[in-house]
């Protein structure tokens, strides 16, 4: 009797383990399922420190109290599990990145403090010279100021402007050069010229390479645009034109019709009108008679070198 007895009990204690039993498993695994899922949402929708505190305190706390360890574990999972994870870690994140990343968002963490810092270095890194420029300007006699807005303005290296001597060939010159891009050259000419008058500085086209698609812009410092064929000692040799006949005849010329040089090289020079000539079809037979290849290799007539000169108010001149 007594061993049926015990049959009987532990029959029935089996059988009320295994609804337990299998709680703990659909609660194990609905914490398993559902706390991510809670977490993750949370976080999406800004709730950071809920889904954290619902995950610990709805899964880790209510499982033992419900089934093991009601007084014990129950006890020492929530007075430190959950507070140090709710009052550290949830805290901790949502002021950290709730408050700053996650609520502001890229608003304020991107756009106020990255795209600032982006901003600024940009900015200052045009402005910044490079050692050899530095060391350019002081040899030169250059306003590092100067250099400075040149870099502001192209964006590009800068070098050291290369002349020309009687004889043709290649010397160092009092200035600086830079490369720019072909179809850019009018437009970034345009505003150094701008910028650098006040400063008494003068910036010319000193070089052409069309085959290349880029050019070169020099400045030089002073205010007498004939120091500019002086340093590219422009002139016609093969036409026996020299350095100094060029810059008469347009002294001459800028007597009856001012124009401003705006660019040189040892065989070439181009000018821009402020005002021009009264009797054009004169001036361009004049300019025949000088530089024959200005309208052979150009319009090819005298009538056209005036159509031309009214319509873009430059002069180009050169001795091939």
């Amino acid at each position: 009797m007594n061993m049926m007895l015990r049959q009987c009990l532990y029959l029935a204690a089996s059988a009320l383990c295994v609804p337990l039993l299998m709680g703990a498993s659909n609660e194990i695994k609905e914490s398993v399922t559902t706390g991510p899922t809670k977490s993750v949402a949370s976080t999406v929708t800004n709730s950071l420190t809920s889904g954290i505190v619902n995950r610990t305190t709805g899964s880790m706390t209510t499982r033992p109290s419900s089934s093991m360890a009601t007084g014990s574990m129950a006890t020492r999972l929530t007075p430190s599990m959950a507070s140090r994870t709710t009052g550290s870690l949830a805290s901790g994140v949502t002021s950290s990145m709730t408050g700053s990343r996650v609520k502001n968002g890229l608003a304020t963490g991107a756009t106020g403090s990255i795209a600032s810092l982006v901003t600024s270095s940009v900015t200052s890194t045009w402005a910044v010279l490079s050692p050899y420029a530095e060391e350019l300007s002081k040899i030169i006699g250059f306003d590092r100021q100067v250099l400075i807005l040149v870099k502001e303005i192209t964006h590009e290296r800068i070098g050291r402007l290369v002349g020309f001597d009687a004889e043709g060939y290649q010397i160092v010159a009092p200035g600086i050069v830079v490369s720019v891009p072909e179809e850019k050259t009018d437009s970034i000419l345009a505003l150094l010229r701008r910028k650098l008058q006040p400063h008494h500085y003068m910036a010319f086209v000193a070089e052409m390479n069309a085959g290349i698609k880029t050019e070169k812009i020099g400045v030089l410092k002073g205010a007498d645009q004939y120091d500019i064929l002086r340093i590219m000692h422009t002139n016609g040799d093969e036409y026996d034109v020299s350095n100094r006949d060029v810059i008469d005849w347009l002294k001459e010329w800028e007597k009856r019709a001012p124009f401003e040089i705006v660019g040189a090289d040892s065989d070439w020079v181009e000018i821009e009108f402020i005002t021009l000539p009264q009797d054009l079809k004169a001036f361009a037979g004049e300019v025949y008679d000088i530089c024959p290849d200005a309208v052979d290799q150009g319009p090819g007539s005298v009538d056209g070198l005036v159509k031309e000169i009214k319509k873009t108010k430059h002069l180009f001149l050169w001795w091939d």
